[in-house]
Parts: C-alpha cells; structure tokens; sequence
C-alpha cells in the first residue's frame, strides 16, 4: 500500500489556529478522504517540545513513498534540505505545499531575506512545488527557471448550499477575521470606529482570532474603549466560521503586511457570502475583484478611502446584495475539488 506522509503545523495540541495551521490540518484531511493509500502526519510544532520526535520523523521519512511537506519559513530553511537528502536514499517523493506568497523574494533575496540559492536549487529537483498564487507560480517560472511549479490553490471544504445573508438584524454588521495583531491593521478599524460614534449607531464591528502578545494589553485596551461600536468574541472554531461570518455583512482586512499571500480569512468571507475591503497588498487583486467581491483600498494612508468604501455599502445594500452574491460566486474555485484535481495528478 502506497504511504503519503504530510509534514508540517498541525497545531492541536494547545489549538493553535491561524492561517499555517488551518492549511496543514485542509491537506491532511483532502488526501485522507481522497487518497488510495495509508496516510501519516507529523506535526513539526510538536518538535519545539520534544526533539527527540525526529527520530519518529525519521523512521516515518523510512517507510513513506511521498512526502508532502507544508513548510513555513523555518521548516523550509532547515527541514526541506534535510528531507531531501534523505529522498535520494530512500526514494521518496517530495511534494512542496507553500504557504504565503513571500516564496521568489525568500530565493532571490531582499532587504528581508538573504538569498536561499541551496533551497532554490533543491526546490527546483522535487516532483512539484505548488505556489498558493497563480503570480508567484509566474514568477518562479519566469525569474528562477523553475519547471516543476504548478498553481495550486488555498481550499476549504463548504456548503455551496449554504444560506446567504442571513444578518436579519437591523444593525449594519461588520467583522475582521484573522490574528490580531497590529500590523494586520486594526489601528485602521478602530480609527473608523471613532470617526462613525455618533453618527452611525447601528453600525457594529466584531474581532475574532488569536491576539498577538506584544498587541494584547493596546488590543484589549482599544475594544474597552470603544465597547460601544468594538467587540472581541474570541477565537472561532473551523466547524463555526461559515454559519457565524454569514450573519455578517462585511469582512474588514486592513493588512500592512505587503507580501501576504491568500488569507484564509477572505476565503472563509467568500464562502460566507460577504464582500471584503482590503488594502492593496502585492497580491490583492488576484483574489479581490475590486468593485464586484469587495474594495481593494490604497496600501499606504487607506484611512479615508478604507472609511468611504464601508459607508457607501451601507447606504448602498442593494450594491452590497451584489457583492455577496459575487463573493459567494467566486468560492467556488476555492473548493476541495478544485484542489484535488490538482494535487491528484501528483500522487
């Protein structure tokens, strides 16, 4: 029986849930589901713990026939060219799944990373990479030569069914999805907040996912004083995103961070079926069809623009009806089928 091993953050043991995660746990359960053959995890966070779990890592590389690894930084760094050498003794498979959209800079080198030649070369000799963005698949074809890239995209697994618009409330209901930290941009949303207080006493902004350390206590601090219009409801389970961000009218996803890749959190909008305003991050409109699935706002000094965008839809709901009907729509390349039929081809 053929053996498929998926090494990467499963994160279950203290429910660590963000966008790394939630990838790793998709795949595992994709190929467990589709897959012919006996299929093994190993959960990389677990080694910071115990060490000692390489050598289970070591006797699974042994007895698998494709590795599937979903790497972040680290894990590319140091684990990838590790588990390639030892694909050449015993002859393994390697399927890399990236995660992010920060792949050409890592192997060129910027003012972030330093160049990654060894990585790159090595990359370039598994079976497939598959880059989460069709630009990055360009690139590493274009830029860097690669000939085993293939577009593989971010999933879930969903209803298309699903209800739509169910926020029966007469409040105009707004959210942001994602971990909580600054520099995904919720200085932006809690800027909104003051500049609608009374103004616009039906409009209400929920936060949910895992709070950042170093932004805890401003967090905190920022919700407590605008208790009003800001609440925080903690983090929400895979099982409970759909039926909870359908009850929503509006996906707020300021992010600072430019080379972000597909956010998970706008994938889970979609399916939902509400719209999102994002600033213009590298990648955005690859993902945000400005004007039908959402609003793509300036990357730098969004502020106003960010502001005007949320207070047309709310005078315009038959505009924002539109929107959630394009960005129910536009879930449906993001499926498990569409996944699969990619990944298939590889196993």
């Amino acid at each position: 029986m053929k053996r498929v091993l998926i090494v990467g953050a499963y994160g279950y043991f203290g429910n660590h849930l963000d966008g790394q995660t939630v990838k790793t746990r998709n795949v595992h359960k994709l190929v467990e589901e589709r897959f012919d053959g006996k299929v093994c995890g190993f959960d990389t966070l677990k080694v910071r713990r115990n060490p000692l779990l390489l050598f289970v890592l070591l006797w699974q590389l042994i007895r698998c026939h494709t590795l599937i690894l979903v790497p972040c930084l680290n894990n590319l760094t140091y684990v990838f060219p590790i588990t390639y050498y030892l694909s050449k003794i015993f002859r393994y498979d390697i399927i890399e799944i990236c995660i992010g959209g920060w792949q050409v800079e890592y192997f060129k080198g910027n003012e972030r990373f330093k160049p990654h030649k060894l990585t790159m070369d090595l990359s370039k000799k598994i079976k497939v990479i598959f880059p989460e963005m069709k630009d990055v698949d360009r690139r590493l074809k274009s830029e860097l030569g690669f000939k085993n890239s293939e577009y593989f995209p971010n999933f879930r697994f969903f209803d298309l069914d699903m209800p739509l618009d169910r926020n029966r409330s007469n409040e105009f209901r707004l959210v942001f999805m994602a971990r909580v930290n600054k520099k995904k941009g919720y200085d932006t949303i809690f800027e909104f907040a003051n500049h609608i207080r009374g103004l616009f006493n039906d409009i209400k902004i929920d936060f949910f996912g895992p709070i950042e350390n170093d932004d805890r206590e401003e967090f905190m601090s920022l919700v407590d004083s605008n208790r009003d219009i800001v609440s925080y409801k903690g983090v929400l389970q895979p099982e409970n995103i759909h039926k909870t961000l359908c009850m929503y009218d509006l996906m707020l996803f300021p992010t600072t961070y430019y080379t972000e890749g597909f956010p998970g959190s706008i994938l889970d909008a979609y399916i939902s079926g509400i719209p999102v305003i994002a600033t213009e991050w590298m990648h955005s409109h690859e993902f945000i069809d400005d004007g039908h699935t959402g609003y793509i706002v300036p990357f730098g000094n969004c502020q106003e623009e960010f502001e005007r965008r949320i207070l047309e839809l709310y005078r315009d709901r038959e505009k924002l009806n539109c929107m959630k009907h394009a960005a129910h729509e536009k879930c449906k390349s993001y499926s498990a089928d569409a996944a699969w039929n990619v990944l298939s081809k590889y196993l």
